[in-house]
């Protein structure tokens, strides 16, 4: 406040003065704000004799004239304006600056005793319409990020009742306030902030403004005083901005600019690729061009000065491909039984997202659309087990590669190869192989001789040795799996024979046959009570006569001749001639065989008719 409040201190005042004379301190010069209130601050002394004259009926008058009495005073302050005079504090407030004037001003003390007198020293008052800067201790700041400072800020209060009031702009921390009394008696407000100094304080003012009210209803003015920070701090504020900008095709270039915040200002940057959990090194420079794609569109920058070192967050640019790593799920996983449906699900990486998903069937030579979308709901077959599925975006299209189903089934396309092939020796083994289509693989072969209306089992095996003839020709097998059982075609194998052979299996039966009736007929004839008697007891006349049995009155035959030819009518019948009946060794000539069994039969016949004669031996 020097050249604002110029004080008049007491050892100037009382320059080779003796103690115990009447003295005064008071400033020498006081700056009045017009339309405020003002204090003068004032002490006084007076002779030693006159010491006990101080009481409370002392008063104090000022005046612009250093001689003048209480009548003529121009200021009359009342007891609750001053200090306490019986402790000789002369100190006057005045809250109507309205009624002093530019001039200088003198104090004069008046008690009801003989203590009366008007101090020849005086104070000049003048009026300023703005009211002077506060003080900023210190006046300039430069400090290092992280280090605690304080600020003080000090400005007149030319009114001990009405003080400025102090405001840090931008309040930085926390602050406290003290009203101050100088070695003059007059008084300063001042106001103490407290902060740490961060980057964020570097070239922002900070400033320091008193507010003083006016007591004449007049707007308040006020007095500002700021200072600049300076802080030293490592980079901050690191980042990254890309050129073009927006998104960027896979493969196009771009040129990315690393800039920040430091002071002293960046002596090196750094460019990195940034990886799921690696940083490589690319470049060095504030710029830097590169071509993006999908594995090189992460980056970030450090910056370093003499402070320290900071890096950027990440710059993911936003790079567009067509679609990549197509693939399909299935659900439910695994092995499918056939005509068993599954959910099929086409997913891809792809920036713009896909527009469309298109399925296909995959055959030999050829691809059949089957649905879109993303998913797809399909019962599965033998030929309809093989999809993929193509995707598109904005930039492009990708397909899958081909899903193969795993489709489970029964046996398929059962058959049987023979070894060796073409027609078959009767007798000759051969290699019968059963074969078929079937997932999972078939667990049982089992093979069957085929007749008019019965199948009979006769091996198990995919294969089977097995002798043929006429009657074992037909064959098939059956392959079953978990899934089920399948059945081949009837196999029928050409069966090759010699010529004779029929020739020699009709012989054969032939032959058998005649000895059975053979046999038959002795049988027969044993039982056949018409025997031919070659000799009689009485050979002179011998009568043998047949005739039938008469059931006449129930008598029963009572003659010899009556019992032996009893039987003959029944042999009459012909319901009981057994043509069959063969007498005589067969023929071996062969061929003449039915000829000779012809000849035979007409013989028994002759011979059965014979049985109505009478037969009689003669000699």
């Amino acid at each position: 406040m020097a050249g604002t409040l110029i004080f008049l201190l007491v050892s100037s005042l009382l320059q080779g003065a003796l103690c115990g004379t009447f003295n005064i301190k008071m400033p020498q010069n006081i700056n009045v704000l017009r339309g405020s209130c003002v204090t003068i601050p004032c002490s006084f002394d007076v002779e030693s004799r006159f010491e006990k004259y101080l009481d409370h009926t002392c008063k104090a008058y000022w005046s612009d004239s250093p001689s003048f009495t209480s009548r003529n005073a121009k200021l009359k302050p009342t007891k609750d304006m001053t200090g306490d005079l019986i402790k000789k504090d002369c100190s006057t407030t005045f809250i109507n600056t309205n009624l002093l004037q530019r001039s200088k001003y003198y104090f004069r003390l008046e008690c009801n005793n003989a203590l009366k007198y008007t101090f020849s020293h005086g104070v000049d008052i003048s009026f300023i319409a703005v009211p002077p800067s506060p003080t900023l201790i210190p006046s300039t700041l430069e400090v290092k990020e992280g280090t605690s400072v304080s600020l003080t800020c000090s400005a007149p209060a030319p009114c001990w009742s009405h003080p400025p009031a102090l405001r840090w702009t931008p309040n930085r921390g926390q602050s406290w306030e003290i009203l101050q009394e100088h070695q003059d008696k007059t008084k300063v407000k001042t106001s103490v902030m407290s902060f740490t100094a961060s980057h964020l304080h570097h070239g922002n003012k900070i400033s320091c403004t008193a507010v003083y009210r006016k007591q004449d209803g007049s707007p308040d003015v006020t007095a500002e005083t700021s200072l600049i920070p300076v802080i030293s701090y490592s980079p901050k504020d690191v980042r990254i901005s890309v050129s073009p900008s927006g998104p960027i095709r896979e493969q196009q270039k771009v040129t990315l600019t690393c800039s920040s915040n430091a002071n002293p200002a960046v002596e090196n940057y750094a460019w990195y690729r940034a990886g799921r959990n690696e940083e490589t090194l690319i470049g060095i420079g504030r710029t830097l061009n590169v071509a993006v794609s999908t594995i090189n569109s992460i980056f970030f920058c450090k910056a370093t000065n003499k402070i320290g070192v900071e890096q950027s967050s990440n710059l993911q640019i936003d790079v567009q491909y067509s679609p990549k790593d197509v693939r399909i799920s299935i659900s439910p996983s695994g092995p499918i039984v056939e005509h068993r449906k599954v959910t099929l699900t086409c997913s891809s990486n792809a920036n713009p997202a896909v527009k469309n998903y298109a399925w296909y069937r995959a055959g030999r030579n050829e691809e059949t659309l089957i649905g879109t979308g993303s998913t797809l709901n399909v019962a599965i077959s033998t030929i309809n087990s093989i999809f993929f599925c193509k995707v598109t975006n904005t930039l492009g299209f990708e397909r899958s590669s081909n899903l193969q189903i795993d489709v489970q089934y029964s046996p398929k396309d059962v058959r049987i190869s023979i070894s060796p092939s073409g027609p078959i020796v009767e007798h000759r083994k051969v290699t019968l192989t059963c074969s078929s289509n079937a997932n999972p693989a078939v667990e049982n072969y089992a093979w069957y001789r085929a007749g008019r209306n019965e199948e009979t089992l006769i091996g198990i095996g995919r294969t089977l040795n097995v002798a043929i003839s006429t009657i074992n020709s037909i064959f098939f097998c059956k392959a079953t799996n978990k899934i089920g059982v399948e059945q081949s075609s009837n196999l029928q194998i050409d069966v090759q024979y010699s010529v004779l052979y029929p020739v020699i299996i009709s012989a054969l039966t032939a032959l058998l046959l005649v000895s059975i009736c053979v046999v038959l007929f002795f049988i027969r004839a044993q039982k056949n009570p018409c025997k031919h008697k070659g000799q009689l007891p009485d050979e002179s006349n011998t009568v043998a006569t047949c005739r039938p049995i008469t059931l006449e009155e129930n008598e029963a035959p009572n003659t010899t001749e009556d019992s032996i030819y009893a039987n003959t009518d029944w042999l009459k019948v012909p319901e009981n001639i057994h043509h069959a009946t063969i007498a005589g060794p067969s023929n071996t000539n062969l061929p003449n065989v039915r000829a000779n069994d012809e000849e035979r039969e007409s013989e028994s016949s002759e011979e059965e008719d014979s049985c109505e004669a009478i037969y009689s031996n003669m000699h």
